[in-house]
């Protein structure tokens, strides 16, 4: 019965002859497994090891191709370890620098703020950092170390990190330079110069103004300073610049009590802050410059503008009247005196022979020149002030002048009104009869034109005209030329009576005269 409790193990040679008892038979089956868990650790630490070297591969290349150098120093400041960056830095071969101490590196004057950071470092385990100039061959080379000293196996190390801070450096003087620049711009501007929030408040302003210092300004409201009937204007200002980030201008009276004075200010654009704390923060730059001389002369201008567009009127009105005289002179005296002169030669020619054909030739002839002659007088006294402008008012004037154009002319020229019961001021329907008067010269004279026509429409409110034709146009240059004196002269007709003037026009595509006016004329 014991020998069942065994079984039989294959020899070493193979041969199942050998009997093991049960248990011996567990214990080498746990060796088994204990193999098989071996070989399998054995496989991961050779994977661990694999990837350890990887990762000691990778960290080599990672430190000697960092942009930063790094340096390990040992207790008396001897370099034991460095990287290719740090021996560019120090401009000597890796090799070279081993064993050397760091501090000959050091440029003079920073010598003992380094080696009071050396002693720092050894006091705290916090990592220093400090900021000076190696000197590098020939050249002080600025760098920021930062150094953290630790005890490995008894012996004080110090491990360093050098940045090379020649890029930094060069551009933190060329930002210092601009905002010296910058400084020097805004303190030597003819202008002031401030920046305000969005609610008006001061945060800068480049010199005293209003009698205030630059530092009592900062931080009050520019609002403030304005009478009460200037803030609305200037916050209105100031929220457009917020609302629409475009430059706005307004100009403000009275500031600080002084109603004598006048201030153009100068909006935008807008700014946003530059750091996380200020990123809802907006400003807005504002020049301020006195005006109170150009406003002077403005109003000056204006006023004397004002008489001058008077004066012309004035003048205008005489000429009207001159021109109505002249006009019933020329037709009632030499129209009279030309007719009774007909009537003579008329009853000349019947006193005549028949016989004395050469005589009543002569006087037939001498007949159709007067005729000419009151058609001539006539037409120059309808020019210089139709009758029929006084005694039936503009529509029916202008009416006659469009047939007789047409007549003229021989180009086809049409009206269209709807203002019929529409009555005007003299000095109205002198301006806008002179207007289509000279209008229609110009089509005759420069357009080349093959028909033309003339509205007169009213809405009840305004009264519109329009003059177009279907000629060669007129370029812009030439419509704002100061020395186009018969488009001069129409807008100042027009401008005398109150009312707009436009002519709009393309190259090819004709010319439209368009005039507003006001119907408050009757």
């Amino acid at each position: 019965m014991k020998e069942r409790q065994g079984a039989r193990l294959p020899d070493r040679l193979g041969n199942p002859s050998i009997v093991v008892p049960q248990r011996l038979r567990g214990l080498v089956e746990q060796v088994e497994t204990y193999r098989g868990q071996l070989a399998t650790e054995r496989g991961k630490l050779d994977e661990a090891r694999a990837q350890l070297r990887e990762s000691y591969s990778k960290y080599n290349e990672l430190y000697e191709l960092a942009p930063i150098g790094f340096l390990t120093l040992d207790r008396h400041g001897r370099i034991r370890e460095l990287n290719e960056k740090a021996a560019r830095l120090l401009a000597f071969p890796s090799e070279w620098l081993i064993d050397k101490p760091f501090v000959v590196f050091v440029a003079k004057a920073d010598l003992r703020r380094f080696l009071a950071h050396l002693v720092r470092s050894i006091r705290t385990p916090e990592q220093q950092t400090i900021e000076l100039n190696l000197s590098a061959g020939a050249h002080l080379l600025p760098v920021q170390i930062a150094m953290k000293s630790s005890d490995q196996d008894g012996e004080v190390i110090h491990r360093m990190t050098v940045v090379d801070l020649t890029d930094i450096k060069k551009t933190e003087k060329q930002l210092q330079e601009s905002l010296d620049n910058w400084h020097s711009l805004v303190h030597n501007a003819p202008d002031v110069i401030m920046t305000l929030d969005r609610e008006g408040q001061i945060t800068f302003v480049s010199r005293p103004v209003w009698g205030y210092s630059a530092q009592a300004l900062i931080g009050t409201r520019i609002t403030d300073y304005v009478p009460r009937k200037e803030r609305l204007k200037l916050s209105r200002c100031i929220a457009s610049v917020f609302g629409s980030g475009q430059r706005t201008t307004c100009e403000v009276s009275g500031v600080n009590g002084d109603r004598q004075s006048w201030f153009g200010l100068s909006f935008g654009p807008i700014h946003n802050g530059v750091d996380r704390a200020a990123a809802d923060t907006k400003t807005t730059t504002l020049m301020i410059q006195e005006i109170s001389e150009h406003k002077l002369a403005e109003e000056t201008l204006r006023t004397s503008g004002k008489q001058l567009r008077e004066f012309a009127a004035r003048v205008e009105a005489v000429r009207e009247e001159e021109r109505t005289r002249v006009a019933r002179e020329i037709h009632d005296e030499l129209g009279q005196a030309l007719t009774v002169l007909k009537l003579d030669l008329s009853w000349l020619q019947g006193q005549i022979p028949r016989t004395q054909t050469q005589a009543r030739n002569k006087m037939k002839s001498m007949l159709l020149h007067v005729d000419e002659t009151i058609e001539r007088v006539r037409r120059i006294a309808s020019e210089l002030r139709p009758s029929i402008l006084d005694d039936l008012g503009l529509l029916p004037a202008i009416e006659w002048q469009v047939e007789d154009f047409q007549k003229r002319t021989g180009i086809r020229c049409k009206l269209q009104s709807n203002a019929e019961k529409v009555e005007f001021s003299p000095e109205a329907s002198a301006a806008l009869f002179r207007v289509v008067q000279e209008a229609l010269t110009n089509i005759v004279r420069h357009a080349a034109a093959s028909s033309a026509q003339v509205d007169l429409m009213s809405d009840g409110r305004d009264l519109r005209m329009s003059i177009t034709d279907d000629g060669k146009g007129i370029t812009e240059e030439r419509i704002n030329d100061l020395r186009s004196l018969g488009i001069v002269g129409m807008k100042e007709r027009i401008s005398r009576v109150g009312g707009e003037f436009r002519i709009r026009s393309q190259r090819g595509q004709g010319t439209r005269i368009e005039i507003s006016l006001p119907n408050n004329h009757d």
